[in-house]
């Protein structure tokens, strides 16, 4: 079972969380949000190649190997 803490403690540790997230984000998600759209939206235009879900998960594949090492 849980343990019930403080109403501080769960505050605390919010803030830590959301300072850690901060740190590792390169953009606001309203920025990645933007850049996603424009990405599409050139991917609609022919100006990149569209990718699908298994290029993706190819990808995906590929950057947790390159973190472990």
């Amino acid at each position: 079972m849980c343990k019930k803490t403080g109403k501080n403690k769960v505050v605390e540790e919010e803030q830590v969380i959301s300072v850690a997230t901060n740190l590792e984000r390169p953009c606001t998600i309203s920025e990645s949000i933007m850049q996603s759209c424009k990405e599409v939206k050139n991917m609609h235009e022919g100006k990149t190649p569209k990718r699908s879900l298994s290029d993706l998960f190819a990808n995906i594949e590929k950057w947790s190997k390159e973190e472990e090492r």
